[in-house]
């Protein structure tokens, strides 16, 4: 009877180096647990020591190698074995928490950690084995997180804008509609300060305002707007240097403009190659289903709907004492922020758009939950939504009783 023997090869990477521990079924060390660099060379003879260890072996043998999905150190290396064909199992750093107080040697150091993921995958029944879309997960996950930096980055610079034309234009921002918008932004390269306006005439500012804003202004509005720069009180000394600093932040907001822009364009040629079916549910479109699908990842990670509640905080904080266990109500925010933000946000969208999602919460307030309370729970059961939806592949089907 043929039997096959498996390598489980454990890899705790970090930054520059990287933990090995290959280990065979029975978790016997095949070899003293070595660091390999993270280049094509180090990793050239890491396959020559698996296959020293293989030549050995009598009958067939197979490799499964296992690491923690730590982004931008894990992906390089996790993308060189998928390319060179291997199997490849990605831990999430929570999984191997777990693992290691489990393990009777809990101090963390990276030749336990490289033995604890080797232990993991021996655990595994059968250990799985992470396709491609993991990679596309994981560049949809990363491309969500850059738009949200900009867009952090781009309010930032509108704040200090409106500081700005408030310090030398109090009556701007209530008088000129999307302060943001096209208009008022060809208005504020135009003249920046008010008093720039001074000696301009009136039909000159209508014919900006009018062109810009496609007719949408009034001359009646623009009047108004032409009168109160030419009356407003003004701080000649600050000027100059408000007008300087209004013009760079414009620059930057366009900037960010264009790279958000560029960035979603990206976002959306991923999500038609990944092809899911998240946006099948209520409450779930084209912004935040980008968000939810790239922070959740590969749903086969998660082995039931809990696990993934739990994974992105949406879980009641438990305290317990001996026997006595005691649900707090709030929830225990572990995870990503960014995900739990876009599942409140995906809640409230859904409970207003959703007769069971309403009822719900409905039923939730009439318990005496808060608003936010209530909305924590839908948004933990549109998880559950999210985790059928993935696991089946299959769109959402609203139930109608």
């Amino acid at each position: 009877m043929n039997t096959t023997t498996i390598l489980y090869v454990g890899i705790d990477v970090s930054k520059d180096k990287s933990d090995i521990c290959i280990k065979d079924q029975s978790g016997n060390d095949l070899i003293q647990r070595f660091k390999i660099t993270n280049t094509k060379a180090d990793l050239g003879k890491l396959y020559e020591t698996i296959e020293r260890i293989k030549s050995k072996i009598q009958g067939n043998s197979d490799v499964v190698f296992g690491m923690e999905a730590t982004g931008i150190y894990s992906l390089p290396l996790y993308s060189a074995l998928r390319r060179d064909g291997h199997k490849v199992k990605l831990y999430n750093p929570i999984q191997t928490n777990g693992f290691r107080k489990m393990n009777v040697r809990k101090t963390k150091t990276d030749p336990i950690d490289a033995a604890i993921i080797a232990d993991m995958l021996r655990y595994s029944e059968p250990p799985q084995v992470n396709e491609i879309k993991d990679l596309n997960l994981y560049q949809l996950r990363e491309l969500v997180r850059i738009r949200h930096r900009l867009i952090e980055k781009q309010t930032v610079c509108k704040i200090q804008m409106i500081r700005n034309i408030d310090m030398i234009w109090p009556n701007y921002v209530s008088l000129m509609p999307k302060v943001f918008g096209t208009t008022s932004i060809t208005v504020l390269k135009k003249y920046t300060v008010p008093s720039k306006m001074i000696g301009k005439s009136f039909e000159q500012f209508y014919e900006l305002v009018h062109k810009a804003s496609r007719s949408k202004i009034s001359r009646t509005k623009a009047e108004e707007i032409y009168a109160n720069a030419g009356n407003i009180l003004t701080i000649p000394e600050i000027e100059p240097i408000v007008s300087i600093e209004i013009k760079t932040l414009i620059t930057q907001l366009e900037l960010y403009d264009g790279q958000i822009q560029s960035v979603e364009d990206k976002i959306d040629q991923m999500m038609k190659l990944i092809d899911s079916k998240i946006m099948s549910i209520p409450g779930i479109g084209g912004i935040l289903g980008p968000i939810i699908l790239g922070e959740v990842g590969n749903i086969d990670r998660f082995s039931s709907a809990k696990k993934l509640v739990a994974f992105a905080g949406l879980d009641s904080i438990v305290i317990q004492s001996g026997r006595f266990e005691n649900r707090t109500g709030k929830i225990s925010k572990r995870g990503s922020p960014l995900l739990r933000q876009a599942l409140f946000l995906a809640a409230n969208v859904a409970r207003m758009n959703d007769d069971v999602l309403k009822r719900f919460y409905d039923k939730k307030r009439s318990e005496g939950k808060h608003h936010y309370s209530a909305l924590n729970a839908i948004a933990a059961k549109l998880l559950r939504i999210v985790y059928s939806v993935l696991k089946n592949n299959k769109e959402y089907q609203p139930q109608t009783n």
